[in-house]
């Protein structure tokens, strides 16, 4: 679109401010070129110049010889020709099986609500992370799914910035929540409700940094520190798409590994609600007959019955967060290295999932 010249311009100038500002409304008249020239203190010439000017962009429309009006897009236009390019412009980048994922609509909310004046944020769904960022040329890019280690790799070779969110790298930037402080908080609170026969549950996840392995460990040795018991299944990607019946033959062998079985911690909701239910079934009471926390605290968790006790990350903080790593790279400059690996402290929401045992003297 062309560009308004001439700055000096007097006439051009009065009358594009005037049209935003409201005194020449879409759809309204002009004055006539003399009553205009008097106003602004100029020529015909010049007021007819301006005004042939403003017609080829579009914010006054000529109709000979009815007089000149404020065409209908004419703010639209205005708003084109002064609008500042961004500062910065950011990609959300997520996998397509995340889009329902309401930890990470949560967290999107509080980064877009907190992201500093002059960010341009936009949203992409790729299940690949390779080779996409030529149309938008984002200089950061925010990344939340299971991207492959190559990938990544390849993918920071492409943009400036590149923020991992939900999971850890060697080499790249992260914010995620500390998945196995996560782990220990879950044992440490089946230990403080008296409960010293216990099982895992949860899916393998994708190497020995996912947070489902992290969560894991956090709990193995919460379990092995205390001198505790500790049952674990972790299901292949075959299983937990036939959750019900896994969490069934899971629960079956739990029980069948230790009688006095009491509490399960799953490492993530929705395995956690899959052992709720399949308690039900088997006219297990839950807290009653065993006892279950979760771990994510996904926003219906506090709805169901009993309501789950989980662990949660504030996906506030985290969006926090990411508005800050924006922030560092407009204080520093796009071309500048900014180093930000951090792990929020996760934190236990009690809830009534989870029976406090009488203490055995």
């Amino acid at each position: 679109m062309k560009r308004i010249a001439g700055k000096n311009d007097v006439c051009r100038e009065h009358l594009l401010s005037e049209i935003a500002v409201g005194i020449y409304r879409p759809g309204e008249r002009l004055p006539a070129e003399r009553e205009l020239g008097e106003a602004y203190q100029v020529s015909r010439s010049t007021v007819r110049n301006a005004l042939n000017e403003l017609e080829e962009l579009g914010i006054v429309e000529r109709r000979p010889p009815v007089g000149t009006f404020v065409t209908g897009e004419a703010l639209k236009r205005i708003e084109q020709l002064t609008a500042q390019p961004p500062r910065l412009r950011a990609l959300f980048v997520m996998t397509t099986g995340q889009i329902d994922n309401p930890f990470l609509q949560r967290l999107f909310l509080a980064l877009k609500n907190r992201m500093p004046e002059g960010v341009e944020l936009t949203v992409r769904l790729s299940d690949s992370c390779c080779g996409i960022f030529e149309e938008e040329k984002p200089e950061l890019v925010y990344l939340f799914g299971n991207y492959p280690d190559e990938e990544l790799e390849e993918a920071a070779r492409e943009v400036p910035h590149l923020m991992l969110l939900g999971r850890r790298h060697r080499n790249l930037n992260f914010v995620t929540c500390d998945d196995y402080v996560g782990g220990r908080l879950m044992a440490e609170a089946a230990l403080r409700a008296g409960h010293r026969h216990l099982a895992l549950l949860g899916p393998r996840g994708t190497g020995p940094d996912c947070e489902f392995a992290l969560r894991a460990a956090g709990v193995a040795d919460v379990c092995k520190e205390n001198g505790v018991r500790l049952q674990s299944h972790r299901m292949s990607l075959e299983e937990s798409l036939n959750l019900t019946a896994s969490t069934f033959l899971a629960l079956d062998n739990f029980l069948r590994g230790d009688p006095e079985l009491s509490m399960i911690l799953a490492l993530s909701d929705r395995h956690a609600i899959s052992v709720m239910d399949c308690c039900r079934r088997r006219h297990l009471a839950v807290p009653g007959d065993i006892s279950v926390i979760g771990c994510d605290d996904q926003c219906f968790v506090e709805s169901i019955r009993p309501p789950l006790t989980t662990i949660r990350c504030s996906a506030e903080e985290i969006g926090e967060r990411l508005a800050a790593f924006a922030q560092m790279i407009l204080d520093g400059g796009s071309g500048s290295r900014i180093v930000l690996r951090e792990a929020l402290t996760p934190f236990l929401v009690e809830r009534k999932s989870v029976r406090i045992l009488p203490i055995v003297e």
